[in-house]
């Protein structure tokens, strides 16, 4: 069987951007359980502007829309206005993560329509079997989302998940606002939002741990006084990973809960810890080392060192909210009211 230096499971935004990094270097095999890439689509599709930083090529036609404020509600309806420092986009995640395969795709090898069902050890390699075969290879990546059929094999104990509901809907909205909108009876445990494409449609969706399909009807009713089937259903974990690595193997992205606690947003984190990764690839085939204490000095250590405190920090204020009842809640936008200068400085990614 011809062996790979590395093989990735799962091609969206993690796994390709993976892939294309080392691409160049490295004889990478790209294994995607769906045959479309970017579908299903279980994204919100709001990002910072460090998704510029992150891919400076990214096509003018993947940004929908430039968010110029955010309208938070609090349980008794009172809205707070913040306008951040730096811009927010909207983007189309399927084309996004089409784009990223699409730089990869003809420099490595691609399996789509494969599902991945385990690994083993062997002497000198990792063998990776899916539905349709067996491959062999260096190294093997799991950026197969928050479900990882790689993790749950590594035996790491997932955090918390939420599980979260969106539709597109068409009706009348500010196209320089997203709104957040908080409190026990809109959506306990996290957040309903409305991300505008355009002053016609917007994404509406929320999160949580308990009655999602209701509270996701409940809002949708009225706020836009509709009733709509979700299109987008999917898991959101949070809270900082005991590990995201071990001998031959690294996990990516929303497999490795990279992601931020207190909004799910999973982009920029994925593609920040998508480089570390990639970097500890190349080194580790460079160097022939492929021991679980390499990869946690070359790509857990490093990745945690940039996300473990944001993540940490996201959590706390994400148990906080959970816990607060919703008249505390009113007390606490009433007096961030006043505070709106301190809070418009703060760093989304990096709450």
């Amino acid at each position: 069987m011809e062996e790979y230096d590395v093989i990735i499971i799962g091609a969206s935004l993690t796994g390709s951007r993976v892939a294309d990094l080392v691409s160049n270097n490295c004889k990478t095999l790209l294994i995607e359980e769906h045959e479309k890439i970017g579908s299903p689509l279980q994204c919100s599709g709001l990002v910072s502007y460090r998704i510029l930083e992150l891919i400076p090529d990214l096509p003018k036609k993947i940004v929908l829309n430039k968010i110029k404020s955010a309208k938070l509600y609090s349980p008794n309806r009172n809205c707070l206005e913040l306008k951040p420092k730096y811009p927010v986009y909207v983007i189309d995640r399927i084309r996004l993560d089409k784009f990223l395969f699409d730089k990869a795709k003809d420099k490595i090898d691609v399996k789509t329509g494969e599902k991945f069902e385990s690994f083993r050890y062997m002497n000198d390699s990792i063998m990776i079997k899916t539905n349709k075969g067996v491959y062999y290879s260096k190294i093997l990546i799991g950026a197969d989302g928050p479900n990882s059929i790689v993790r749950k094999q590594m035996k790491i104990k997932p955090k918390k998940f939420l599980l979260g509901l969106q539709t597109t809907v068409k009706g009348e909205f500010d196209p320089d606002s997203v709104e957040l909108w908080f409190g026990s009876k809109v959506c306990p445990n996290f957040f309903s939002w409305v991300v505008p494409l355009n002053k016609n449609y917007a994404r509406i969706g929320l999160a949580t741990t308990e009655n999602t399909m209701g509270f996701y009807n409940s809002f949708l009713k009225k706020r836009v006084g509709i009733e709509k089937k979700p299109d987008i259903v999917g898991r959101i974990p949070y809270g900082l990973i005991d590990k995201a690595n071990d001998k031959r193997v690294m996990l990516v992205g929303d497999a490795a809960f990279q992601v931020k606690p207190f909004s799910g947003g999973g982009l920029i984190y994925g593609l920040m810890s998508s480089e570390i990764c990639a970097d500890a690839i190349e080194k580790s085939l460079a160097e022939n080392r492929f021991d679980g204490k390499f990869f946690e000095k070359n790509y857990d250590n490093k990745w945690k060192k940039f996300l473990s405190l944001p993540i940490i920090k996201g959590a706390m204020l994400r148990r906080l909210f959970n816990i607060l009842p919703d008249f505390a809640i009113n007390f606490g936008f009433y007096a961030a009211s006043h505070k709106k200068n301190i809070l418009e400085k703060w760093d989304m990614d990096l709450l």
